[in-house]
């Protein structure tokens, strides 16, 4: 994916009429997810950063069997886009890339992507990528743990782009609230997606 278009919305966002806004995009804040959305051209480009408390339920980094498989299940969640979002049907939009990892502190815990030639099992691109680190102090404040997942999708009919809904929240029982930002061909804004509201209407 070419961070251009997200770079654009965030410049684009950076405006003062969201300057009434005092709660910071980037605040890691339990429940809350980050959403960027950029639509150019029949291409629509998701990226979407969670904290590790709302996906699988700690933020310490994952170092018995137990918690290592509960990532790994979350990140092969993540890498079928339908569990995450959804798209409307009428703008026949065809997945072309996908990203999903965990990071936490300095360091990637777990990495997977694929970049679609057709049809893949999504299962075959997990890659764990387990490091051994020394003497962790799990009760550390700054020790966060954060999913990002990043989607591409290709669209034949972009008029169609009219809606996202977040099946996310039917995944993840601890997300309550993504904030979005996103850009569209005829403008920008940004949004509070919630578990009772879980739809984006772009402008």
């Amino acid at each position: 994916m070419k961070p251009i278009h997200l770079a654009l919305a965030a410049s684009t966002l950076a405006t003062p009429v969201f300057a009434q806004d005092t709660r910071e995009m980037d605040a890691h804040v339990h429940g809350v997810s980050t959403a960027e959305i950029a639509v150019e051209q029949g291409k629509v480009e998701i990226n979407i950063h969670a904290p590790g408390m709302d996906i699988v339920g700690f933020e310490y980094e994952a170092t018995s069997a137990e918690d290592k498989d509960a990532v790994e299940a979350a990140i092969r969640i993540m890498l079928m886009p339908e569990n995450v979002v959804a798209l409307p049907e009428a703008a026949d939009c065809r997945l072309t890339e996908v990203l999903a990892h965990l990071h936490g502190g300095d360091h990637d815990h777990d990495d997977a992507d694929a970049h679609m030639d057709g049809d893949h099992d999504h299962e075959d691109h997990v890659e764990g990528d387990d490091h051994d680190h020394e003497d962790h102090d799990h009760s550390d404040e700054a020790q966060h743990s954060e999913f990002h997942v990043s989607y591409a999708f290709a669209c034949e009919d972009e008029d169609a782009l009219t809606t996202i809904t977040f099946p996310f929240f039917e995944q993840f029982g601890n997300a309550q609230e993504i904030e979005a930002q996103y850009v569209t061909e005829t403008g920008a804004g940004q949004a509070e997606i919630t578990r009772d509201a879980p739809e984006l209407a772009l402008e």
